[in-house]
């Protein structure tokens, strides 16, 4: 009777094991791979990449290209506080954007430190650009409405059940002053969501990754910032300090669009600043709309630990200059 007992406990906890090892068998990872203009690459295979996690590899087991459906909210500081300039900034991202979309694609909108209405998934989209209009002619209090990072978790709320390449594009200044939530609720947010966040600065962006070993973002002509280790460069450390980490350890990237201590305000009067302008929008929605789905096979893990994913080699010798994005831990297993 005792050997059936323990016969028996030992099938039970066997197949607990199995469970769990099969849980952890394999992780599927939004992967972007952009040139420097923002466009995705299209064309590689697993065996193009290369993964670790503390010097142990990580099997890139399938890669599948994904340019379906997406669902993009938008949120947007809008609030009296913010010179008339960026607010005109602001409406031209999002039209940027919006203009990049596709019909099978849907927008949604909340408007963060500002008065407002906000606009649902599934309304015409010409409604965000009205919205915004709205807020701008209102006579609603400087700091009236969500913080940013308030709006953010408003907003993943209305998301729902998870679709592949969900997405939230924050056009702002900075992500101070909330009432409730922080970064650390928001990366934890994102996370569970499988959301990534992409930002549009409208001020400074502190340039500091919480990434283990560090890393800066750089500026291409065209506005695309993307991390690179921190050796013999400039760490930029002003501006807002939670902008860089929430996009980049989520997968997404933030481009700065105004940086006064830098290049000085934007004259959206002239027509080139405002084709530039609309053109980081652009970017931004070519990081949304295409990305890859990664099958990966993570060494066992006892709780969420930063990774590196990085393209082979012999792939970069032969082809313009590539940068990755990807969520930055794998989690537990």
């Amino acid at each position: 009777m005792v050997s059936r007992t323990l016969a028996l406990l030992f099938i039970v906890l066997s197949m607990a094991a199995c469970s769990i090892a099969q849980a952890c068998k394999a992780s599927e990872i939004t992967i972007g791979v952009i040139g420097a203009n923002g466009d995705s690459f299209r064309g590689l295979a697993a065996q193009d990449f290369a993964a670790a996690v503390q010097k142990k590899t990580v099997a890139v087991k399938s890669l599948t290209f994904d340019d379906g459906p997406r669902r993009v909210l938008f949120v947007v500081e809008f609030g009296k506080h913010l010179p008339a300039e960026s607010r005109r900034v602001a409406v031209e991202l999002l039209q940027g954007v919006m203009d990049a979309g596709r019909p099978q694609d849907s927008f949604a909108l909340v408007i963060a430190r500002g008065p407002g209405q906000g606009v649902k998934f599934g309304e015409d989209r010409s409604k965000l650009v009205q919205a915004l209009d709205q807020a701008g002619d209102s006579n609603g209090g400087k700091d009236a409405g969500l913080g940013v990072l308030d709006a953010v978790m408003e907003g993943i709320e209305s998301f729902g059940d998870p679709q592949s390449g969900d997405a939230i594009v924050v056009i702002a200044a900075d992500m101070e002053k909330n009432h409730k939530a922080n970064a650390k609720t928001v990366a934890k947010a994102l996370d569970q969501h499988h959301i990534r966040m992409f930002g549009l600065a409208l001020g400074p962006v502190t340039a500091r990754s919480s990434v283990a070993g560090g890393s800066i973002t750089s500026t291409t002509s065209q506005g695309l910032a993307w991390t690179k280790p921190l050796v013999g460069a400039i760490n930029y450390d002003t501006g807002d300090e939670n902008f860089f980490p929430l996009t980049t350890n989520s997968g997404g990237l933030v481009l700065v669009v105004i940086n006064g201590a830098a290049s000085g305000s934007v004259n959206m009067d002239n027509v080139r600043a405002r084709h530039d302008v609309r053109q980081k929008g652009v970017s931004i929605f070519n990081m949304v709309a295409s990305f890859y789905r990664m099958q990966v096979e993570p060494p066992q893990l006892a709780h969420p630990e930063g990774w590196t994913l990085n393209i082979n080699e012999e792939i970069r010798k032969h082809a313009p200059p590539m940068f990755i994005l990807y969520p930055r831990d794998l989690g537990p297993c």
